[in-house]
């Protein structure tokens, strides 16, 4: 049996969407493989980790965060 653990250079890995918000992975792990995922989070320097039981991983992640701006409209003065 082959184990996937996969650790991405900062600011590589996927992007991936948990309830309709975009993430970051840093790094994914078997949850077997996982003793102590508050610990991984803090050495990964992550903000988040979900626990996925449907692909048996952890997914250790920073959200995206979203912008917020507006048009700038050029005026010409005479």
């Amino acid at each position: 049996m082959m184990m996937i653990m996969n650790r991405y250079p900062n600011y590589k890995g996927p992007v991936e969407y948990i309830n309709n918000t975009p993430y970051q992975v840093d790094a994914t792990f078997p949850i077997e493989r996982v003793k102590d995922a508050v610990l991984i989070k803090e050495w990964l320097g992550c903000e988040t980790v979900f626990k996925s039981n449907r692909t048996n991983l952890y997914i250790f992640c920073n959200e995206i965060q979203e912008i917020e701006w507006e048009d700038v409209i050029e005026k010409t003065i005479i």
